[in-house]
């Protein structure tokens, strides 16, 4: 499979660090600097909900003191997956404890763990703990691995904008062979699970009652916040308002799980074998 290209931002004074990293990215991450906080702020406002953030968490203005503005953007935006590059030593727990209780995703300790590799693994783990995190949220029990595996791709695939075509190049096989894929492992055919992952990664953002939905239809792909809310409509048969109320992530769950239960009952109707493979 091919890598999916997803933001990273970086906010940090450390020149070196954005070496390193453009020199890890190596196609798995779009990587973007940025200046400050407002300027974060307004890039997640736009972003997709997989995209990372690494950050320098001290303030300084008091030496030794974690940064306010950190904490604020953590909780302005509660799904943002944020990650802390700092100098860690044996007396660094208090600091470390606070970063968590916060919402910090990971922590990178500067000079033992900021080579261009170590990079590269640290940020690809926690991409893709964002991607897995959402599906477990969404999918019921017992979805076997052979849909997990497709699944997982479209998720990345939609994280990163794409459609059925970067999908097909992300499990490397033409675009032919994926409805046979999806078909084989109970799932819609690929052009509406895309759109299925892709309302999931927005209902997301809906529950975030900071986000506008003209900004999370920008994020998630869509041309407009009138495609969003048809989107909404014809998959869930209520506006954008109304999920928010109800609880946007969870409604779009249930309908997503709804649908693949009756993809895999029709299939036991028609006496197709429970496990089949993907070829």
């Amino acid at each position: 499979m091919h890598p999916v290209v997803r933001p990273l931002f970086l906010m940090h004074p450390d020149g070196g660090l954005f070496e390193r990293l453009r020199a890890a990215g190596s196609g798995l991450f779009r990587l973007t600097r940025v200046a400050g906080w407002a300027e974060l702020a307004a890039e997640l406002a736009r972003a997709p909900g997989t995209a990372v953030s690494i950050v320098d968490p001290c303030d300084p203005a008091r030496p030794g003191a974690l940064a306010e503005e950190l904490r604020a953007l953590l909780a302005r935006f509660p799904a943002a997956t944020v990650i802390a590059a700092l100098r860690v030593d044996p007396g660094s727990a208090a600091e470390l404890r606070a970063l968590f209780e916060w919402g910090v995703a990971d922590v990178i300790a500067l000079g033992r763990e900021d080579t261009p590799a170590a990079l590269a693994r640290r940020v690809g783990a926690v991409q893709a703990r964002t991607v897995h995190r959402l599906l477990k949220r969404a999918l019921p029990r017992g979805v076997p691995s052979r849909a997990r595996i497709l699944l997982t791709t479209a998720a990345e695939t939609v994280a990163a904008g794409g459609q059925a075509p970067e999908l097909a190049a992300a499990l490397g096989v033409n675009e032919r062979t994926v409805p046979r894929w999806c078909r084989r492992a109970d799932l819609p055919p690929p052009r509406r699970l895309l759109a299925w992952l892709r309302l999931l990664l927005a209902a997301e953002l809906l529950d975030d009652p900071s986000r506008s939905v003209a900004s999370i239809a920008e994020a998630c792909g869509y041309a407009s916040e009138v495609s969003l809310k048809a989107a909404l409509r014809q998959f869930m048969g209520a506006p954008p308002r109304e999920l928010r109320r109800r609880g946007a992530f969870d409604t779009a769950a249930r309908a997503f799980a709804q649908e693949l239960f009756e993809l895999r009952e029709a299939a036991r109707a028609q006496g197709r074998p429970e496990k089949t493979w993907l070829n």
